[in-house]
């Protein structure tokens, strides 16, 4: 008996001098038992964590960064408060106005406004219920709880999700799709993406695993979950957040059976507000009034154009105040003719003034109040908004400002479209500019396709080729219905001039004129230029040496205004805006008969 015990042990031991010579020699059959048995072994220790709240969005998990005060005042006044940024989406916009204390929320066809104190205004009337409103850090947070209490909250869909004691507090929208994945039997839930990439990683780390005790070590984890349902959200790096029944929030490691399904939202229809129809393709010109208007009796036949746009109105001061130049005569002729009136206002195109006046509820309050009533008084049914060069920074300001207006001009059925730059750009200029959530406020979005190359571009170019404009239209309506776009053309070209540098070596120094139809006509005859063709461009080029300069020109005329306005049927848009009446040449408006065939 002692015999055969020996012999097994020595057999063991020599099984066991041999693997381990194995080992040492082959590194990838060692380090690979060595994680077979980190998977099999995996010690672990569930540790509570400090509970957050957790908004869920389209596109991913916000854990609020004032959650333990937040948490504090769920669970001694069993309250959800949520900061006002998340109430701007799509129909949904909101304000807090720092310096008078008032927040203004528009869902749809309602407004809210709350002050400090917690008094409240539905579409303009007192209401008994107090909105609780708290300063958290430098952000301004409502009551969901109070919220949900009015018409304006059931419109705009956030609710608390499955409350459990001490737990976490999770918020959904109604109208946002979820995607669900089926975790599988034993799945870790990390407290922090870090702390689960740290997993991982240790599990090919060869030092790490070298260290036979690290083997047994405890890994911290939220949570080991059964083989359930979770709302997910794919990470892309194998990870993913997740959300369960418990409100457990946290981190996993993605495996290939793990699909993704997503949940459509339980409410389809956006809270947008009601929309004006326009029966017929819009075709409309811009009248630019500087110092005084045109005389109408000198104003020409225009045959197809349907809407005029005077440049009337513009913001006078931060408070709201307008200045304007509307002129009685031109109003007649506008409705003797049968067109439809919707005058412009501006900003000034002055930044600074527009930023305190977007961040401020009276200011924008008295604006809007006097530009309808002005627009009602004289018989208007429409109101084009220019605002540009606009802070980025005030991009949802001014979303929240024109959404604003179109409540209240609609309450009085006018018309407002909105001009704005191609997506892309400067800040200022373009990036400034919510293009989707605009889309969806006002009736129409007037795009102004034109200024590819601008006055001051360092180098020569067209002012709106083909080409440009296709690609930026089509972007556009890939993101707005395209029959809320407006195609803006210019009736203008640059004449540029290229002198050669002085001061750094090959290089061109480069100014330009923009001029009307008449004076670039007038320009080709004097020197009688023999246009060339652009099939890219789908412009004219010519080109001439005059003194010191090479003089260039893309031109625009019928040819090449016909060819953009094709662009109107080739995308399904609703029509073309001429900037400006004034700049053409008579045969210009018979092109757009082509709109209505």
């Amino acid at each position: 008996m002692k015999k055969t015990l020996t012999a097994v042990i020595s057999i063991l031991l020599i099984a066991v001098f041999l693997a381990s010579a194995v080992l040492a020699v082959n590194l990838e059959l060692n380090i690979k038992i060595r994680r077979k048995l980190s998977t099999m072994i995996r010690p672990f220790e569930i540790v509570a964590t400090a509970p957050k709240q957790i908004l869920l969005t389209e596109t991913g998990p916000i854990i609020d960064e004032q959650s333990k005060e937040l948490m504090s005042i769920y669970e001694t006044q069993g309250k959800v408060f949520l900061n006002v940024v998340h109430l701007n989406f799509d129909g949904v916009s909101s304000h807090y106005d720092q310096k008078n204390k008032v927040l203004s929320i528009i869902a749809g066809e309602e407004h809210l406004t709350v002050t400090e104190s917690g008094v409240s205004t539905l579409n303009g009337e007192k209401i008994d219920i107090n909105v609780a409103l708290i300063n958290l850090g430098e952000a301004i947070y409502i009551s969901l709880d109070d919220l949900n209490r009015l018409s304006i909250g059931d419109k705009i869909g956030f609710s608390q999700v499955n409350a459990s004691q001490g737990g976490n507090v999770i918020i959904m929208n109604a109208y946002w799709p979820i995607s669900e994945v089926t975790l599988n039997d034993g799945t870790w839930i990390f407290e922090t993406h870090d702390a689960l990439l740290e997993r991982q990683k240790n599990d090919y780390e060869i030092d790490f695993l070298y260290r036979i005790g690290n083997l047994f070590n405890k890994t911290r984890i939220l949570d080991e979950s059964k083989r359930i349902s979770v709302v997910a959200y794919d990470l892309g790096d194998d990870t993913l957040f997740i959300v369960d029944q418990s409100n457990t929030a946290g981190y996993v490691a993605k495996t290939d059976n793990m699909v993704l399904n997503t949940r459509p939202p339980e409410k389809t229809q956006l809270p947008n507000a009601r929309h004006l129809s326009f029966s017929d393709p819009i075709v409309m010109t811009w009248e630019a009034v500087y110092s005084y208007n045109p005389d109408p009796k000198v104003l020409p036949e225009m045959p197809y154009v349907n809407v005029v746009s005077p440049t009337w109105y513009e913001l006078a001061d931060s408070s709201g105040g307008i200045t304007g130049k509307p002129s009685d005569d031109y109003i007649a002729w506008a409705t003797g003719k049968s067109f439809h009136l919707w005058p412009l206002v501006s900003n000034a195109f002055d930044i600074d003034r527009t930023h305190d006046f977007l961040h401020d509820f009276f200011a924008r309050k008295q604006f809007i109040e006097k530009l309808i009533e002005e627009a009602v008084l004289k018989g208007y049914e429409g109101i084009n908004i220019d605002f540009e060069n606009v802070y980025l920074a005030d991009r949802d300001a001014l979303t929240h400002f024109v959404n604003e207006f179109v409540y209240y001009a609609h309450q009085k059925n006018l018309m407002v479209s909105m001009d704005v730059t191609v997506m892309g750009g400067s800040d200022n200029w373009s990036k400034c500019y919510d293009h989707p959530r605009l889309g969806k406020i006002v009736d129409f979005l007037v795009i102004m396709a034109y200024d590819e190359y601008w006055a001051s571009s360092p180098v020569s170019g067209p002012v709106a080729s083909y080409d440009w404009v296709e690609k930026h239209m089509t972007a556009l309506a890939e993101v707005v219905d395209s029959r809320k776009l407006v195609l803006g053309i210019p009736l203008y070209t640059r004449v540029w001039r290229e002198y050669p540098a002085e001061d750094v070596a090959n290089k061109e120094r480069v100014k330009s004129t923009a001029i009307g139809m008449e004076a670039q006509n007038t320009l080709i005859e004097k020197y009688a230029l023999k246009p060339i063709w652009d099939e890219v461009d789908r412009l004219f080029y010519a080109t001439f040496f005059e003194n010191d300069a090479q003089v260039k020109i893309w031109i625009e005329n019928a040819v090449t205004i016909k060819e953009k306005a094709k662009l109107v049927d080739t995308l399904n848009l609703k029509g073309v805006a001429t900037w400006r009446r004034g700049f053409e040449t008579p045969d210009i408006w018979p092109v757009f008969k082509l709109l209505f065939d």
